[in-house]
């Protein structure tokens, strides 16, 4: 049982390290004009010995986040193309970023309608192969779960994420739930894996969101606080207030108002206190 626990535990972590690892990414293309190449992700994770699937599947997240991947062409598969844009370019001023964004969503769930179905048997077969680390079967119900993804993503709209950012980190989940696929003895034992698999890497990137929205909260209420304190605080003294003189006011360290101010960016104003 301890094992057990061991390795869903360095599981999570797995996990939570490959998710950063996809928004540093983000954040580097955002240095490079929202492009990067095929040899600066694969040398980005490099540490992570990402088999070739795997990085097409993240050459695919990123071209989903607007990020130019260049040298990577997709092949030609079914459900390859995740949320293309499906419209021309909006005449000035024209409202479209809903309607495109809905386009967008029906021609994928349009793709994945085209998704063929494999007899029960088949499908066992190639469950058994990509657990036993087949690249060819687990890229196989790669695509052929994509739209289970697509259900389980509805049933969480409205949460902390767009349906389609959903899918496209349940589609993250799929394969990472794939890669560490267990043996088992009949479809429906490999099915309940990869079902408890994904919508368990929902959840998680759920949580992270509204951790992240709670944090972020939290910040707003504290900046907004030692806002009113600096406008009462300048109103009787009658100058600008230093870090000190908020400390002495509010009776809080001062190293504490100094992290809040770093928060605020130049949103505040305190004499001797640069932000650096």
């Amino acid at each position: 049982m301890k094992s057990k626990k061991k390795e869903r535990v360095r599981i999570m972590e797995q996990k939570i390290i490959f998710r950063e690892m996809l928004s540093e990414i983000k954040a580097l293309a955002d240095t490079k004009g929202n492009q990067l190449t095929v040899q600066e992700i694969n040398d980005f994770f490099a540490n992570a010995h990402l088999g070739q699937e795997q990085l097409e599947m993240v050459y695919e997240y990123l071209k989903s986040q607007r990020i130019n991947v260049i040298g990577y062409e997709k092949r030609n598969e079914q459900a390859s193309a995740l949320f293309e844009e499906t419209k021309d370019e909006p005449e000035e001023g024209q409202e479209t970023v809903g309607v495109d964004r809905w386009e967008g969503m029906q021609f994928y769930l349009d793709e994945l309608e085209r998704i063929k179905k494999i007899e029960p048997r088949e499908e066992f077969t190639l469950f058994r192969k990509a657990a036993e680390g087949d690249c060819g079967a687990r890229k196989q119900l790669t695509e052929l779960y994509l739209p289970m993804v697509c259900e389980l993503a509805g049933d969480y709209e409205g949460d902390e994420l767009l349906v389609e950012d959903l899918i496209q980190e349940g589609n993250m989940g799929l394969l990472l739930t794939l890669e560490r696929l267990e043996t088992a003895d009949s479809l429906a034992a490999f099915q309940a894996q990869l079902l408890n698999g994904v919508n368990q890497y929902m959840q998680e990137v759920l949580k992270e969101q509204k951790d992240i929205r709670e944090m972020g909260r939290g910040i707003a209420k504290r900046v907004d606080h030692l806002s009113q304190a600096i406008h009462n605080l300048e109103e009787e003294l009658e100058h600008r207030v230093s870090v000190e003189e908020l400390s002495a006011y509010l009776e809080m360290p001062a190293e504490e108002i100094r992290d809040i101010l770093k928060m605020a960016g130049d949103e505040l104003k305190v004499d001797g206190y640069e932000n650096q």
